[in-house]
């Protein structure tokens, strides 16, 4: 595949070995990159269940890795000032050598930014912008020696971010998100890659061409890597990948979904790559045909079972 293919990290109900087992084996098997989750709970099942911090987490992945890229898919910019995001940014770029890429969303698990005391700011519009305006300051701190900023949510006075990252100019920015509007727009406008899930090829190609539209020139369409969020459920055959998929319904998904995490879930779930890698493998391609050129998948069965060896065969 020309594609880059990543592993989205099993991060709930886990502990930290089995984190790090998933990213080391993501290493070995070739994959491009490990993503982390930002959230304070779990968004699936059971919110209780334990979650392991984003940020932190990826410090210790920086150690622990040599060679994959790490990532967060997405941070929510209302959980840390942009200030503080920049110079974690910046420590973990250069813990792992230069092989951070810095994800961002607007935030949408409303229950969670409620239960530890975060302010969920509507309209969805207004998140989005403070959206934009954090990517403005990471950048800002990130390539000046001080940097000043006056703006609707934050304001800086000579301000620097020391050391700087090991990348140049700096770490990837991508940002995820469907809103067509602003989302997509700001994408166009600021975001080296753009992420997204719960659609189909179809859907994917009709979120390509907004962002295409966003664009000001095809140079710039062609300079933000596109890439899509997907369940992988792959064994030795269809029917036992999909068993995996069934009984991960069975054990996460209510019967009828009505919570916006649940309706997240069950997307995912419809749009789950399942079968043997080769299966897999030509799913994946229908994406590449219509313009994805990076994937994060998460594999729930990794690294209890071999998932990430059999994918790798066919993906990496």
């Amino acid at each position: 595949m020309e594609a880059d293919v990543g592993v989205i990290l099993p991060q709930y109900g886990r502990d930290y070995d089995a984190i790090r087992d998933a990213a080391t084996d993501a290493e070995r098997y070739g994959y491009d990159g490990v993503w982390l989750e930002d959230h304070l709970q779990s968004w699936i099942g059971d919110p209780e269940r334990d979650a392991y911090e984003c940020w932190t987490t990826l410090s210790a992945l920086a150690e622990a890795t040599e060679r994959i890229r790490i990532g967060s898919l997405v941070t929510c910019q209302a959980y840390r000032h942009p200030s503080l995001l920049a110079k974690m940014a910046a420590s973990v770029d250069r813990a792992s050598g230069g092989r951070l890429d810095l994800g961002l969303g607007a935030g949408w698990y409303e229950a969670e930014f409620e239960r530890f005391g975060y302010e969920f700011r509507e309209p969805p519009a207004e998140r989005i912008r403070r959206l934009r305006e954090t990517v403005e300051v990471l950048r800002g701190l990130w390539t000046n020696e001080t940097y000043t900023h006056r703006g609707e949510h934050f304001d800086l006075d000579g301000a620097f971010c020391r050391p700087e990252p090991v990348q140049e100019p700096h770490p990837p920015v991508w940002i995820g998100g469907g809103g067509e509007r602003f989302t997509l727009r700001y994408a166009a406008e600021l975001a080296d890659g753009w992420n997204y899930g719960t659609l189909d090829p179809d859907g994917f190609a009709e979120k390509l061409a907004v962002l295409r539209d966003h664009c000001e020139t095809e140079e710039r369409y062609r300079n933000i890597t596109k890439s899509a969020e997907l369940f992988a459920f792959v064994a030795d055959d269809r029917e036992a990948a999909e068993r995996k998929r069934e009984g991960f319904a069975d054990r996460f998904l209510p019967d009828e979904p009505s919570e916006p995490r649940e309706l997240f879930l069950a997307g995912y779930l419809d749009t789950a790559l399942v079968g043997t890698p080769e299966d897999v493998r030509a799913q994946l391609e229908r994406y590449e045909d219509v313009g994805i050129e990076s994937f994060m998948l998460s594999v729930p069965d990794a690294p209890e079972d071999d998932s990430l060896a059999l994918l790798a065969e066919a993906v990496t």
